[in-house]
Order: structure tokens, then sequence, then C-alpha cells
């Protein structure tokens, strides 16, 4: 089968026109200062935190110690993170929100908050930690 040629004066038809190199848009120079901001904040978490193990004495490292917490707390909700549940708190188990930071041989209905979990977005990406639910004896 002979090769179809263009016939003079018409150009070729492509399959794909050409297209201009995208420009950045608003959500990407947006996202890109979001991540700026949340980068300079870990930074400082960072920094402060090797400060505390550093040898400070103990009432510098409890200042220091709330700083690194201001520190991560800022960084996370700069990057949209939430924390789950109230250090203490008790709570009914699930399974799918909570994990065991001692496995008890059976699994108890309420549990007491040991550490906080994170989401973001809905998706939790670190579980609650907790532990059983210590009983008072009757006297």
């Amino acid at each position: 089968m002979p090769a179809v040629k263009a016939k003079p004066g018409r150009p070729k038809k492509s399959a794909a026109p050409k297209r201009a190199a995208p420009r950045a848009s608003l959500a990407d120079a947006l996202g890109q200062a979001a991540w700026a901001e949340a980068d300079s904040a870990l930074a400082e978490a960072l920094a402060l935190c090797d400060e505390a193990i550093s040898g400070a004495t103990d009432v510098d490292q409890a200042a220091l110690l709330d700083l690194l917490s201001q520190s991560l707390a800022r960084a996370a909700r700069k990057r949209g993170f939430t924390r789950l549940g109230a250090l203490g708190a008790k709570e009914a188990f699930d399974r799918k929100r909570h994990d065991f930071t001692n496995p008890p041989k059976r699994t108890p209905k309420t549990v007491r908050i040991v550490a906080r979990g994170v989401a973001r977005a809905g998706e939790t990406l670190v579980k609650t930690r907790v532990g059983p639910v210590r009983r008072t004896g009757k006297k």
C-alpha cells in the first residue's frame, strides 16, 4: 500500500496539538508556601530538641520542652494535622482508633488515653495509644 502524501498547500495534521508549558497555579504556589512555613517550624523544633537533649539544667529543660511542644504543634497545624483524644481521658475501646501500650490478656471495654493520636483530613496517621482503666477496689 503506497504512503499517503499531503496535498500541496495544506499543512500536515498532527495527532496532538502543541501546548504551551503549564504555568504554576495559585494552588501550587500556596502549597509551596505552606511547605516552607512547615519546614521552618519543624527546623525550629529540631533545634530546640537538640538544646533540650544537650544537658540543659532541669529548669531550662522544662522550658525548652514546652517550647519544643509548641514548635511541633505549629509545624503540625501548618500541614493540617490534628490531635486525637485528650491525655488521661476515658473512652470506649475501638480497634480502628486505638493501640495498647501493653496489650492486656482481655480487651477492656473502656480505656485511658496515654498518648494522643494524629490525623489529617479524616485519615488516622498515628493511632491513639491507650492503656486499660484501673479499677479501684471497694472497701
